[in-house]
């Protein structure tokens, strides 16, 4: 057995491997390097980056500054003016402490630092290589203090070859930014990517106006205020109502006396005061600031500062749920206090939707009624009426009745009015469970035969009569299978359709690099995706079935589904989960639909033979022949 002598390494190796906890990607370089500036008191601060801070970082604020004979000294291990005793830790006020970063960044990058205090004519320079200063000089500078790190990593190859591409490391920069802004209002934070400016708040100490900056004007009208001051703890910030929830927690912010922290008891805490008003698997919006004694809260748990313990953290976690929960119910309280607007005596006047999602309309008695089969169309209540309107316009708007539309399929696979459909009324019958087996149907598959639609029951169930039996279909579980077929046979490339107006859609940092690296999968999708801005993106076209509203969401959703697991390359382990997010937005039980729609729903059945479930496995269609409704008349035993 060899034995090894014990010895003690050389600065700079020890250097190099201590800064890996610091300095461990452009990310935590740019958040060392603002929280200096932010405790030196600065108001303004500026962050410029190139390829993802890999090649180029600057900082500069407008703060104290560092006067010239400490600057040398401010790049050694453990030199710090925050900390002066042990004793301090119990209380610590400032985002930096240990005396670690500037010595762990210049071990691994080239640094040239100007910096000038306000009683000094001169500013000082210093340029440092692999943690050796390399010159130091007077210069001309404006107050406060400026730090350019290139190169990073440069002499660790092995750290460098482990960090992500440049779009990717510069979102994780402005996602980190974003939470600075978040977390000091009164600071003025500019972030600027490649030339172009991403943010630049105003640092006029409003909250709200810091989300609005980093999150797009959309989210103003679904923000709550949230406030709670018992003397212990003071929490202050906003929450989300449920239409701007997230189906990751990327939206979650939380600062313990304005230091941006990770605290999973808190985010439980909040999602518990949202109780039932979210779906499962949806995370509430929301950017909380906790303020306490700085001796209720242990901030020196990990040299990256985002891990912090409490002294009372189920009092902590409490207060926070007892705040989220009063602003939701208060906002509840303004928005049922809030009078219906009058209506004038001359407007149509929509009530507001029922059970089933359809709005009734009353019409002044002095206006001239308008024609039934504008009212069918409008309501939906009698599709034969739009179907037989297409066909004899001239003829339907007498006709109190109109004949069932009815279809077969073309040589080119196409649905055509079937031209000998006999007209038939159809009436309404209560079909009761019984113990025998009378009604259940028999296994008869809908095809290519000439079909018959005869209406739409409840907004939800396409009913079709095909030879000797009569078919139930649900459109929302058709919809959904169909989605569900294509993905999983590799048939990604859905049929697109234009939007009338481009959707512009504001995204984090963090959501625009996924989108950017993975635009291809989008375009595979149907959609139609461009840049718009630094971290906006305008929708020009969506695929077939998407409904405009749903469009962000499900943007958004697929976005959580791949930053969750990873890189492009292993989005295809989890399609299951994408399928499942966009049937999400599916046509819906109670949505009205075209005759093109159910006559591409009921085609793709009749060519394709799909399973009659959908993929959660509810029945897709039902079917009851002649025989069994014979059967249940009693002319047949």
């Amino acid at each position: 057995m060899i034995i090894k002598r014990i010895t003690v390494l050389k600065p700079e190796v020890a250097n190099k491997i201590a800064a890996g906890e610091v300095a461990e990607r452009p990310a935590a370089v740019v958040k060392e390097l603002v929280e200096n500036s932010l405790d030196a008191g600065a108001t303004a601060v500026t962050v410029e980056i190139r390829e993802g801070g890999i090649e180029y970082i600057r900082v500069s604020d407008n703060g104290c500054g560092i006067p010239s004979e400490d600057v040398k000294t401010a790049f050694l291990r453990h030199a710090t003016s925050k900390l002066t005793s042990a004793e301090g830790l119990d209380g610590i006020e400032t985002l930096g402490f240990r005396g670690e970063a500037l010595a762990s960044i210049a071990a691994v990058a080239s640094v040239d630092m100007r910096t000038r205090t306000e009683d000094e004519d001169f500013g000082t320079r210093i340029k440092l290589a692999g943690g050796e200063v390399e010159d130091s000089m007077p210069c001309g500078c404006p107050l406060g203090t400026s730090v350019e790190v290139s190169d990073l990593f440069y002499n660790v190859p092995a750290r460098l070859k482990f960090l992500k591409s440049p779009r990717a490391e510069a979102a994780a920069v402005g996602d980190y930014l974003l939470r600075l802004i978040l977390g000091n209002t009164g600071v003025s934070i500019r972030f600027i990517s490649n030339g172009k400016t991403v943010y630049h708040s105003s640092g006029d100490g409003s909250l709200f106006n810091a989300l609005t900056c980093v999150y797009g004007s959309d989210i103003a009208e679904h923000l709550m205020p949230v406030y709670y001051d018992d003397g212990y703890v003071l929490i202050e910030g906003f929450c989300g109502d449920e239409h701007i929830s997230r189906s990751t927690r990327v939206q979650q912010s939380v600062f313990i006396n304005g230091r941006y922290v990770r605290s999973q008891q808190i985010g439980y805490a909040v999602q518990r005061a949202y109780n039932t008003r979210l779906m499962i698997g949806r995370y509430p919006f929301f950017a909380i600031n906790v303020k306490l004694s700085p001796r209720e809260v242990d901030v020196n748990v990990h040299p990256n500062k985002l891990s912090v313990k409490f002294k009372d953290e189920d009092r902590i976690c409490a207060a926070v749920a007892a705040a989220v929960r009063e602003a939701i119910s208060e906002a509840d309280r303004r928005m049922y206090a809030e009078p219906a607007p009058a209506a004038e005596a001359d407007e149509l006047v929509f009530n507001p939707p029922k059970a089933n999602g359809r709005a009734e309309a009353s019409v002044p008695k002095h206006e001239t009624p308008i024609d039934p089969a504008v009212l069918a169309r409008l309501f939906h209540n009698d599709r034969r009426a739009e179907q037989t309107d297409n066909k004899q316009p001239a003829e339907a708007k007498h006709e109190e009745h109109a004949s069932p539309a009815a279809y077969y399929l073309n040589d080119s696979g196409t649905a055509a009015p079937a031209s000998n459909a006999a007209v038939e009324d159809v009436l309404t019958f209560d079909f009761r469970r019984k113990a025998d087996e009378e009604y259940k149907s028999e296994a008869i598959a809908f095809d290519i035969s000439p079909y018959t639609v005869i209406g739409i029951a409840f907004d939800t169930y396409i009913i079709v009569q095909q030879g000797d039996a009569i078919f139930y279909i649900d459109q929302h579980a058709a919809h959904e299978r169909i989605l569900y077929e294509k993905l999983i046979s590799n048939e990604l490339r859905f049929h697109s359709q234009l939007m009338l107006t481009k959707l512009v859609i504001s995204l984090t940092p963090t959501e625009f690099a996924c989108l950017m690296q993975n635009i291809d999968r989008f375009t595979e999708l149907g959609f139609d995706i461009e840049e718009f801005g630094a971290t906006s993106v305008s929708v020009q076209a969506i695929p077939f079935g998407v409904k405009n509203d749903s469009v962000e969401k499900l943007v958004r959703d697929m976005l959580a589904i791949i930053e969750k697991h990873g890189s492009i390359e292993e989005l295809d382990l989890v399609r299951s989960d994408i399928i499942r997010a966009s049937c999400k937005h599916a046509i819906k039980a109670g949505q009205l639909i075209t005759d093109r729609e159910i006559a591409d729903i009921l085609r793709y059945y009749a060519e394709e033979g799909s399973p009659k479930t959908c993929p959660h496995g509810r029945p897709v269609m039902l079917c009851i022949t002649k025989r069994e409704f014979e059967k249940m008349f009693k002319r047949i035993q």
